[in-house]
């Protein structure tokens, strides 16, 4: 049998455990990217219902200068991959997000991840000293249903049996 890797060389970060966030705006704690050379967010989408389909979920992703939140967040432009339905292994083509996010509609999320690509490099540029990065999710009020996972996954600088701290 192969030796387990159990994740080293990455390191996964849990973010927002699965559970209903109905008609409820929230954010991730931050992750701090100082030890990353690069990280990926996955925001995953299980049943999702809303009273009509114009009703969106709306993805932002955002920049800070440390761990706490302090007004001073900036959001910046991102570039992902919608999955397809759960069980499949298609990915959509890599888009570009500006700021104002990602949205997609409530009729279209169910059983889909959104895979967030973010180069700890670029975040200068949205934010000087930008070392931590948030996802922020805001569901229409409409929803009814809106059951959801978060987690990242980093890239270290410096993989380890005990990754240093990205929290």
């Amino acid at each position: 049998m192969k030796d387990a890797r159990f994740g080293i060389g990455e390191q996964i970060v849990p973010l927002k455990a699965p559970v209903d966030s109905a008609a409820t705006d929230f954010a991730t704690p931050y992750v701090s990217l100082k030890n990353a050379l690069h990280a990926t967010f996955f925001y995953y989408a299980g049943v999702v219902t809303a009273a009509s389909d114009d009703q969106h979920i709306v993805i932002t992703m955002e920049a800070a200068t440390s761990a706490a939140s302090s007004a001073t967040e900036v959001a910046f432009a991102f570039k992902y991959r919608l999955s397809g339905a759960t069980g499949t292994d298609t990915l959509g083509a890599i888009g570009t997000a500006t700021s104002a996010g990602y949205s997609f509609d409530t009729s279209s999320a169910d059983g889909k991840m959104l895979i967030i690509d973010v180069d700890p490099a670029a975040l200068e540029a949205a934010l000087p000293d930008a070392s931590h990065v948030r996802m922020v999710v805001n569901i229409d009020g409409g929803g009814t249903v809106t059951l959801n996972a978060i987690w990242a996954v980093l890239d270290p600088a410096y993989p380890q049996l005990t990754q240093k701290s990205s929290s």
